[in-house]
């Protein structure tokens, strides 16, 4: 491509031929003067950097234009580097780019249409700089629509309606990045508002968005509004903000600070990441899965052993040099303990683990009577019993009946030493706070070193006090679900469900009665609009479900050499999770006091609640239920699996990646234990770096340390009896590495359990009682009876009965009898619950135990509509939405021809019919009930007349609601059942149909007594 001068430089004037010899000498003169006078004088320092400011294409004002670029400059000339400023898109060109090591559009974005100013040479050219790593800013306009979507990306989003001009504020995420690491935490601004045509959290990283509850007319509900972001683009940088489209912006300190943070991001002169929240910038690697039997709790040793206490009673540890994991100490629950709520429910370890090797559990008692605070010294990966020094006894236990929620406990540590162990107590009120009662309260000691406590000065009550217990710390919760000790503030930061469902977040920096929440969520983004304060006047409560746990706080560490550590943007922040809504979410605070201009905004105080930012948004959970960052700054979750057995739990870490990639590390085997000699057929799918880049494997299947195997789908037979860690670490092509491990168990052979009369998916009444039948086949026990008090049955919608050997059954007596006794009260009467069936073999000479599991799941006989397994159909499916007067305040709308919902499995055993609680709001329409698919066996059928048709009673045509009854034929076995929703002379120029509330299965259903 040819290139032009820019304008405004004037071009060099052509010299005639006469001249230029005297030139020459000139020339030649002029480079001895230079020399001499070079030798003479210091030189000036060279620039660091040079940028291009390109003000071409624009939308903006010409006035916003100038103060663009005199901005720019003036930042040039104060901290030394070189600007040069155009409007002439023959600026796009290789030779030319290649003298800048930035470009900003000031204002201005590369025209669409028949007007464009950067024709397609311009930009390749554009492309071709930004691929060899070249920076780019944008201002506001540049993120004008171009119709080019290279260019689009480039930016991140595009503007779509912008908002009358009007005081707001931004709430600055990132204070780490050189361009938000001098802003405010709140920073007011008046300007316009833009909302954009996609949101473009997530696909870029948020410096700093719009706080939309600030009450700015136009900006679109149910978005994020990032303000200003930046990213690694196409292999350059891109930094955007979303300021600047009046000249008074850059007029403002705090405005060119931003501006010039992002212009020494862009063009390599200051580092800074741009990934922390981006998708996909963090990988999560499984340390341990498929054997963690209910875990609760984590914590990290400083050589990054990995301990996790499980509510069965077992603690286990998984060697990340190694990937062994090996149960360290069983509390030996019987089943009939670890079937109840409380177990082993707290894990910490010691400020000084690394020298004296302490770990503090808090769990129920052998005879699980009571809840036991207890130190114990570990050894490596076991860890003796008989070094037990219990510290603490907390009187009465909780709640016996496993229908009810499970209790919760939490130990740790902070900077003094001192230990906060959390309990509570489903049982007790709301605000319980009696002050001579542990439960429901947050406890603070300092252990001494034999075993003993003391109770550290500041607590609630004074030793000696009557009617109180000098233990207690912070009182008045129900159930606090963890806590964390902020490592930098000290602060004790916990999340507490409440009776009425609502989770308060309490950061508390002081003893005191807490009372209500500081701050309730129940919101979608996992927290309300309040402010915690340790010691206020607490806000409104938030109401609504939610089960959100408190997770740890991060201490970024600068010093730390682990290149996989969370980056600094999170250094304070404040994690949570929602195992219910299987998402984390950051908690950001106020850093310090601020006052605004504006007399709509309050102050705000240090510690006040900032922001909540969901975060890891691309990762699929089960159920989270414990996270704590270890010393090399990666985080590491307990997932507690589906239901009450944890079917599906694992332990995981997740490390920060970035724009990079560590290799995958999985195996899979044909089998995992059996009879000796055992041959295992391993693979390694799902390992490896994506798009084919090379790896290589290597696999040491006994133990010992050797490279067994550098194949990636080897086999191997273990000769002799015993459990194995069968290892494969993977390493990519830049010596980085991942590792995995397998349990492989030879001379047993894990039981087989078969759950018989109670059906996968069958349908019962809360209060009933359900029959099951547990069939064992154990080939080491061969015919010997089964041991029924080995079979654990777990589920949180009912409390098992005595499991007897059936006698006289097929089989001999490997067959055992109960009940479940269905929880009724305040258990929802709606949804689906998970029962899940265990049993332990003795393990044969040389062999360890094994577990067998079956899983199944039971749902009540009424069911809210809103509560489906999946959703489709012609035009979509259903909506869940919120509606007055609905059974538990939602219903399902928006319901078309051919829309249906499926609630997967299901098993109509003993149903008789159904009944649909519905609103004839629209034309109506035909509910089928299929089988297996949305056009699979008809079951049976019912009518909802249309609005116009009107609801004797009512008052008003559609105002009221209709239960029609359909006949049902049961199908064998367990389905997925289809409720399908039909009219087929609707047309979209219509209604919808109806909508849907609620559905009631009539018959004795899966129970003794009538479901109806």
């Amino acid at each position: 491509m040819s290139s032009r001068p820019l304008r405004g430089l004037p071009a060099s004037p052509a010299s005639p031929p006469a001249s230029i010899a005297l030139m020459a000498l000139v020339a030649l003169l002029t480079l001895i003067i230079g020399s001499v006078a070079a030798a003479s004088f210091p030189r000036p320092p060279a620039e660091p950097f040079r940028v291009l400011v390109y003000s071409g294409g624009t939308h903006a004002s010409q006035d916003s234009v100038r103060a663009g670029v005199d901005a720019v400059r003036k930042l040039g000339a104060d901290n030394g580097f070189g600007v040069e400023s155009t409007d002439d898109p023959d600026v796009f060109d290789d030779a030319v780019l290649a003298r800048f090591h930035a470009v900003v559009f000031n204002n201005a974005a590369p025209a669409s249409g028949k007007g464009e100013d950067l024709d397609e040479g311009h930009r390749a050219a554009l492309q071709e700089y930004i691929r060899a790593g070249g920076g780019w800013v944008g201002l506001h306009d540049a993120a004008a629509g171009t119709g080019w979507d290279w260019y689009e990306g480039l930016v991140g989003a595009t503007l779509d309606r912008g908002t009358p001009v009007r005081t707001g504020r931004v709430e600055v995420l990132d204070h780490a990045h050189p361009s938000t690491v001098t802003l405010p935490d709140l920073w007011e601004r008046t300007e316009e508002w833009h909302n954009w045509r996609a949101d473009p959290a997530g696909t870029v990283h948020t410096l700093a968005e719009i706080r939309v509850r600030d009450g700015v007319t136009g900006l679109a509900d149910g978005a994020d509004h990032p303000w200003s972001w930046c990213q690694n683009y196409d292999g350059g940088r891109s930094w955007f903000t979303a300021g600047g489209p009046a000249p008074s912006a850059f007029q403002e300190e705090a405005f060119l600070a931003h501006l010039l943070g992002g212009i020494e991001w862009a063009a390599g002169a200051k580092p800074g990441d741009c990934t922390a929240t981006r998708a996909g910038s963090f990988q999560r690697t499984p340390l341990a899965t498929g054997g963690p039997a209910d875990p609760v709790d984590v914590a990290v040793a400083p050589d990054r052993r990995v301990f996790v206490a499980q509510r069965t009673g077992e603690l286990e540890v998984v060697d990340q040099r190694t990937m062994k994991v090996s149960t360290a100490l069983d509390l030996a629950y019987s089943p009939e303990t670890a079937a109840r709520s409380d177990g082993l429910i707290g894990l910490a370890l010691d400020p000084d683990f690394a020298v004296n090797n302490w770990l503090y559990l808090l769990g129920s008692d052998p005879a699980g009577k009571r809840l036991a605070l207890s130190r114990f010294t570990a050894d490596g990966s076991t860890v003796d019993p008989a070094s037990e020094k219990r510290l603490l006894v907390l009187p009465g236990r909780r709640s016996t009946d496993s229908g009810a929620p499970a209790s919760s406990g939490s130990l740790g540590f902070d900077r003094d030493g001192r230990l906060y162990v959390a309990t509570g107590d489903v049982s007790l009120p709301l605000a319980s706070g009696a002050p001579d009662d542990l439960r429901g309260a947050i406890l603070r000691i300092t252990p001494q070193d034999d075993g003993t406590y003391t109770v550290p000065r500041g607590n609630l009550f004074e030793p000696g006090t009557a009617g109180t217990r000098p233990e207690i710390y912070a009182t008045g919760m129900r159930n606090p679900y963890g806590f964390t000790v902020d490592p930098v503030s000290g602060d004790l930061l916990a999340a507490d469900a409440g009776a009425d469902g609502a989770v308060g977040y309490f950061r508390i920096t002081e003893a005191g009665q807490v009372g209500r929440p500081y701050c309730s969520g129940g919101t979608a983004r996992g927290a309300a609009d309040c402010s915690p304060r340790g010691t206020g006047a607490p806000p409104d409560t938030v109401p609504g479900g939610g089960g959100a746990l408190s997770g740890p706080v991060y201490a970024y560490d600068p010093e730390s050499l682990y290149r996989t550590k969370f980056p600094e943007y999170f250094a304070g922040k404040w994690l949570t999770y929602d195992p219910a809504g299987r998402r984390f979410t950051t908690h950001s605070f106020q850093r310090g006091d601020q006052s605004f201009s504006d007399p709509r905004f309050g102050s705000v105080e240090a510690g006040e609640l900032h922001s909540v930012n969901g975060v890891f948004d691309d990762m699929g959970w089960n159920r989270p239920s414990a996270a704590v960052f270890g010393p090399d700054g990666a985080l590491y979750v307990i997932d507690a699996g589906l239901g009450s057995g944890g079917e599906g739990a694992g332990v995981y870490r997740i490390d920060h990646v970035g724009d990079g990639r560590l290799p995958g590390a999985a195996v899979s085997t044909d089998r995992d234990n059996g009879p000796a000699p055992l041959t295992v057929t391993f693979t390694g799918a799902g390992s490896g770096l994506p798009e084919g880049v090379p790896v290589s494997y290597a696999w040491d299947f006994d133990g010992d340390g050797g490279t067994d195997s550098t194949v990636a789908n080897p086999s191997y037979t273990y000769r002799e009896a015993g459990r194995f860690t069968a290892r494969l670490t993977v390493t990519g092509p830049e010596g980085t590495t991942a590792m995995t491990g397998q349990e492989i168990t030879v001379g047993n052979t894990r039981p087989r359990i078969t759950v018989h009369e109670l059906p996968d998916g069958g349908l019962y009444r809360p209060g009933g009682t359900v029959p099951l039948t547990v069939d064992v086949r154990d080939d080491e026990d061969g015919t010997r009876p089964v041991d029924c008090s080995r079979i654990l049955v777990r589920s949180q919608a009912g409390r098992p009965g005595m499991l007897r050997p059936l006698v006289g059954a097929p089989g001999g007596g490997r067959r055992c009898r109960g009940s479940l006794a269905m929880a009724a009260g305040d258990v929802s009467r709606s949804g689906s619950h998970r029962v899940t069936v265990q049993y332990t073999d003795r393990g044969a000479p040389s062999a360890p135990e094994l577990t067998g599991t079956a899983s199944l799941t039971l749902r009540t006989a009424f069911q809210e509509a809103e509560q489906y397994t999946s959703t489709g159909g012609a035009h979509d499916g259903a909506v869940a939405g919120r509606r007055t007067g609905a059974s538990g305040g939602r219903a399902l709308t928006e319901i078309e021809d051919g829309d249906w919902i499926a609630f997967d499995p299901v098993s109509l055993r003993n149903i008789r019919s159904v009944t649909v609680g519905a609103t004839p709001c629209g034309t109506g329409g035909t509910v089928e009930f299929r089988a297996g698919s949305p056009d699979g066996p008809l079951l049976g059928s019912l009518t909802v007349p249309g609005a116009e048709d009107g609801v004797a009673g009512s008052g008003t045509a559609g105002g009221g609601t209709v239960s029609p009854t359909a006949a049902l034929r049961s199908p064998d076995g367990s389905v997925a059942l289809y409720v399908v929703f039909t009219d087929p002379a609707w047309n979209t120029e219509q209604p919808d149909l109806f909508a849907v509330d609620w559905l009631r299965f009539d018959g004795p259903g899966a129970g003794r007594a009538g479901a109806g």
